[in-house]
């Protein structure tokens, strides 16, 4: 034989030998030494493809290869006990079983490991190759078995060459890489036939018990077809399967009768809220978020013994929360939030409606965006309330959490999530730099998926469309009825009036006067100078630009000129009443200005500078009070008086013939009123053609009418009994008209239930009306699906409060299969409007930029840069009858990841997807063909043994399928790699029954685009775990706060340290506001020591978490678990 027989065997990288190397040479001497090829008998233990490889050619020298594999024990030994053993014939113990099961596994994972590149691919389509080939005569070269019924320990190499070569290798080396080319192994080679004998008898005794195993199958399901629904399934699999497994085992009955979407959504708070003590129940409207927050409150009050108070809108409280505590019998405090304002301050004394705030362990916050404004009033007492020296659990529940920008949802997070590094663990180091980053996007650009890591740890979210598809026969008490869960179909249709067949011309003559042709896009100020006479300069409210010596004007002030404007544009869209009152106060707000202005005094408006501590959306309220409350009066010595004077006066001139010009329309018929009028009668009709009892044509025609404006709602209240009386078409409704606009609760909730007595009263209540005149004080958590209409009286400035109103007859229990909503437009001028309010919003947010985020910015304007693009967006699909906006209320149900888990629920349910998906092999992928122009791959990692996967998106030109290049922060080109989570998966998403399709073009770009990939997790994954960039951002005022303490909080003793460290952490905005209220206030610096340790204890502050250290990685530690591609096409092509 060439070279000899090696008789020891050994893998030494000093001396560079292995074991692959003389037992490969050995093989391939044999063949060459004989006229018949030998065969090969080889027994190991394990076995991967680089054992393989070691000896690769050797193999292919051989007649014929017999492969059999076994499982080793693990070590640790046991003593089977006697109670319970089998007699006679001896059965496989359960350790044993669960072992050599876990072999297979591994199996599984050496192939799982091999690795994704074009060389590790084609090293197993060699051994598939080898392990598949055959003789000339047709019969199979290689054979594999596995033992299964007992552990296989041994490991040897039998060599026969008939009587001239018969050798044995045996020893400690598996049939592994690590086995020929690593690990300081010992085995010994000899050709003693009679040893050789002993061993082969030994080989075939084992091999009898032996099953054939496929191995070649177990490697070539990697490249297999796989169809794109498994793909998209095991992604899932992979970042929510822990979570379904958990919700199993801690599956509770539920306690009120709960739906199984509503249980499901009642778990997943449950999880949130023991993990954070906070979360955003944002389930859409009308799906019962009452019910989940009851859910949990019967956990504190009944099986916790806590005590709960519900902070509510006063009609809420009235009609909706009272009640529902009443019927489950759950004791809890129930407020107003103009209780919670008023009683904060004196909790837990003689006549408040708060009992001590520390004794109140959940707070249940209903309707939470009302609190989306941080320096409201409401906002400030939710902090008092909130505070104390142990956590509370805080629910909010709101369908609508992002009403003018994303700031919205981050104040909301930011009472139980005071720590601005909580995310660390995920990715986010900063929450107030992750949610700004989000709203310095275009609004083209952002999507959910920019949030979803975040909204994910925090919210509950669920739609109509998510509870049709994965909860299709869910069942629901509807008035003691057990229902099957259905929504009723929205239909939006356009109502369109033409406000010039009145007076020609108007709107242009408005649109003049508030600067809709004034070319000042560039300009922050809140003056227009341009034309006194023919715009309002609206100087009056921004006094401080006429101030001696260069002052720069307030940013209040340039924001409340725009919000006026703003303001005179919607009341002129909605009536004639409405505008003229708004005239008329400002034009008295002008007289006693220039009164003022002759006494020597300029008034700044503190009215207007309290707009931005307010609750309220529009300046109604203020504008009742703009220069009767206490305020700022300044010498007018410090100011520019006559041109002040002058631009007041041309201003006030104007007012007045704005106000004299529509005054001769109101005296006129009203096309808008026409209009409604038109519409109501056709209500009328078509309830009497679709009717068939009267009970069913009065419920057909029943209607609420919303506007935003007081004023309008009492002028139409007002004209529609006018109309009542003289015209037949509306006699169902004569004497069935109910205003509602006023802040008495309590009636409001009477009248109401005789409104919809079906669905918001009970059986003493009695249906007394069909036609509701109302402002959005009716427009949240009432139930009114009794109701089939609603006409929506002005242009949708927030398609968010049209959400919230549409919520009130689009709920579950409704008995009506279609419910209209009619959408006014001023058809003639809709544009014009569109582009005037456009306009405004650039100017306030233009305003707010150049103070910076740090000055303080007024509700409705911070983030508009993008957020008006998209109303306006809106608007336009509203009118043109598109009912997608009631169809997802603006948001999905992935941005909470529900969807996808409760998808990844309904695939696993098929006992045979779930195999797929659970054994699919690492490195597998798949493809599919996607409508338009958009091309991509999403692949879907894990990171050694970390427990969730990360996923990497690479858009790719829909031309060549190479990656779109970007112009990095860093100066560089290099491909756009996309980490967020939800952006990944809903590109992977194949969506319902896509055929695989995966060209041999995008087939050639998938390994390079891996390498792409990979670098850019690698690079990340260090960045975060480098000390200096996982080290939170403490900001200055926490910073400042910390030395003060150090420096003056000697008498706090021992726990001078301990507050140190508490104020010394990245904690939120809310936190470095009040924070620096107190070192900026008049008090002594040991009087500081005391509010801020007393700040440190109310808010309960942590100190900043030590920055997990995260081991560095390299290639090697990055596994592909699967992949999706798109192409641009669709099926039929």
């Amino acid at each position: 034989m060439s070279g000899g027989m090696p008789t020891f065997l050994t893998n030494d990288r000093e001396k560079g030998v292995t074991v692959a190397g003389p037992l490969n040479e050995f093989l391939i001497g044999t063949k060459e030494d004989l006229k018949l090829p030998p065969t090969l008998d080889i027994v190991s233990a394990y076995f991967n493809p680089a054992g393989f490889k070691g000896i690769e050619e050797g193999l292919k020298q051989m007649r014929h290869v017999r492969l059999l594999l076994g499982a080793e024990p693990d070590g640790t030994p046991s003593l089977e006990p006697l109670q319970g053993r089998p007699t006679g014939r001896r059965k496989i113990s359960a350790a044993t079983r669960n072992a050599i099961a876990d072999h297979g596994r591994n199996l599984e994972l050496d192939r799982n490991l091999l690795g994704f590149s074009v060389a590790t691919t084609q090293a197993a389509k060699d051994l598939v190759d080898w392990l598949r080939s055959t003789n000339e005569d047709g019969t199979p070269k290689v054979e594999v078995r596995r033992l299964t019924t007992e552990f296989l320990h041994g490991k040897a190499f039998l060599v026969d060459g008939g009587k001239r070569v018969k050798a044995v290798f045996s020893g400690s080396s598996n049939f592994t890489g690590a086995g020929m080319f690593a690990n300081r192994e010992l085995n010994i080679g000899t050709n003693q036939h009679h040893t050789f004998e002993q061993v082969e008898e030994w080989f075939e005794d084992v091999w009898a018990k032996a099953s054939p195993f496929d191995l070649a199958g177990l490697y070539a399901e990697r490249w297999e077809p796989h169809s794109p629904e498994v793909i998209f399934g095991r992604m899932l699999w992979e970042r929510y399967n822990a979570q379904l497994e958990e919700e199993k085992k801690d599956r509770r009955g539920s306690k009120l009768q709960l739906t199984k979407f509503q249980s499901d959504g009642a778990w997943r708070a449950r999880r949130i809220l023991e993990e954070l003590h906070g979360v955003i129940i944002a389930d859409e409207v009308g799906l019962g978020k009452t019910f989940l927050a009851g859910e949990l409150i019967h956990d504190a009050v009944i099986t916790r013994r806590q005590k709960v108070l519900i902070v509510a809108p006063a009609t809420l409280r009235d009609s909706t929360w009272t009640p529902f505590l009443r019927e489950y019998n759950l004791a809890a405090d129930v407020v107003s939030y103009h209780d919670l304002v008023n009683h904060v301050g004196g909790a837990g004394t003689t006549g408040s409606k708060l009992q001590n705030l520390d004794e109140y362990a959940m707070v249940v916050v209903d309707e939470a965006h009302g609190l989306r404004n941080a320096s409201s009033e409401r906002a400030d007492a939710m902090r008092r309330l909130v505070e104390g020296q142990s956590p509370k659990d805080i629910i909010m529940l709101t369908a609508t959490p992002v009403n003018n920008s994303l700031q919205d949802v981050y104040n909301l997070i930011s009472y139980f999530v005071t720590n601005d590094a909580q995310f660390a663990d995920i990715g986010v180091p900063s929450l107030q730099q992750y949610f700004k980053r989000a709203m310095d996007m275009h609004p083209d650009d952002l999507s959910p998926e920019h949030l979803f890591d975040v909204l994910d740890k925090v919210a509950v979210r669920r739609t109509r469309e998510f509870v049709k598809n994965h909860y299709r026969n869910d069942q629901v008490y509807v008035n003691g009825e057990l229902q099957q869960i259905s929504f009723p179909e929205p239909k939006v249709l356009r109502v369109d009036y033409n406000l010039d067949e009145a007076m020609p011309g108007l709107f242009d003559d408005v649109a003049t006067a508030l600067g809709a042709h004034v070319d000042d896009s560039a300009d922050a100020s809140g003056v227009i100078t341009a034309a006194p006479g023919e715009v309002l300069t609206m100087a009056r409210y921004v006094p401080s630009r006429f101030r001696l010596g260069g002052f720069q004007e307030e940013q209040y002030e340039q924001q409340n000129a725009g919000l006026l404007r703003s303001a005179l544009l919607k009341r002129f869209e909605s009536s004639t009443v409405a505008y003229i009152a708004t005239l008329n106060k400002l034009i008295a707000s002008h007289d006693v200005f220039i009164d003022a202005l002759d006494r020597g005094y300029v008034l700044t408006g503190q009215a207007l500078r309290d707009w931005g501590s307010s609750d309220s959306d529009d300046l109604a309220e203020f504008l009742e009070t703009i220069d009767t409350t206490s305020g700022d009066a300044t010498s007018a010595a410090e100011y520019d008086t006559d041109t002040l004077r002058a631009f007041c006066e041309s201003d006030r001139e104007l007012l007045c013939r704005m106000r004299d010009q529509v005054s001769d329309l109101h005296a006129q018929a009203d096309p808008k009123v026409d209009a409604l009028v038109k519409e109501l009668s056709e209500i009328v009709q078509l309830s009497e053609e679709e009717g068939h009892t009267d009970e069913e044509r009065r419920d057909k025609t029943k209607v609420l009418i919303f506007t935003y404006f007081a004023d309008t709602a009492t002028y139409l209240e007002a004209e529609l009994k006018k109309r009542m009386l003289t015209d037949a078409t509306l006699a169902p409704y004569a004497d069935r008209l109910l205003l509602v606009t006023g802040s008495d609760a309590s009636s409001r909730a009477k009248e109401i239930a005789n409104f919809a007595p079906k669905t918001a009263g009970n059986d003493e209540d009695k249906d007394l009306y069909d036609v509701v005149v109302a402002t959005d004080v009716l427009a949240e958590g009432v139930n009114l699906q009794q109701a089939r209409n609603i006409i929506n009286y002005d242009l949708p400035w927030n398609p968010m409060r049209l959400v919230q109103r549409h919520g009130r007859i689009d709920r579950i229990g409704s008995p009506h299969s279609t419910i209209y909503l009619r959408c006014f437009f001023p058809d003639q001028h809709l544009d014009k409007m569109l582009g005037l309010e456009e306009k405004i919003q650039r100017k306030l947010k233009l305003a707010s930029a150049s103070f910076g985020a740090s000055a303080g910015i007024l509700p409705g304007v911070e983030g508009r840069e993008g957020t008006f693009t998209e109303t306006r967006d809106t608007i336009e699909e509203l009118r043109r009858g598109d009912a997608s906006l009631f169809g997802s209320s603006g948001g999905s149900a992935a941005l909470s990841g529900e969807d996808y888990r409760r998808t990844l629920e309904t695939m696993l349910q098929s006992p045979k997807i779930k195999q797929k998906i659970e054994r699919l092999p690492w490195g597998s992928g798949s493809g599919y063909l996607r409508p338009g122009r958009g091309a991509g791959v999403v692949f879907c990692v894990r990171i050694a043994d970390h427990p969730l996967p990360w996923f990497r998106y690479i858009p790719l030109s829909p031309d060549n399928f190479q990656p779109v290049i970007q112009y990095s922060e860093a100066g560089q080109f290099e491909p756009v790699v996309i980490a967020d989570t939800l952006a990944s998966l809903a590109q992977a998403d194949p969506g319902k029954e896509a055929s695989r399709y995966l060209s041999e073009e995008m087939q050639s770009q998938i390994y390079p685009l891996w390498d792409i990939a990979r670098a850019d997790i690698v690079r990340h994954w260090n960045q975060l775990a480098d000390p200096a960039s996982s080290r939170p951002d403490i900001p200055k005022a926490m910073r400042d706060a910390a030395v003060h303490v150090r420096t003056y909080g000697a008498e706090l003793g021992e726990r001078q340290n301990d507050v140190t460290d508490r104020l010394n952490a990245p904690h939120t905005t809310r936190i470095q506001r009040a924070i620096r209220r107190i070192l900026d206030s008049e008090a002594s610096d040991a009087e500081k020591v005391r509010r801020l340790d007393d700040l440190v204890t109310r808010n309960n502050l942590q100190p900043a978490p030590p920055p997990e250290q995260k081991p560095l990685v390299n290639d090697d530690d990055i596994h592909l678990i699967c992949w999706m591609s798109f192409e641009p096409g669709s099926a039929e092509t």
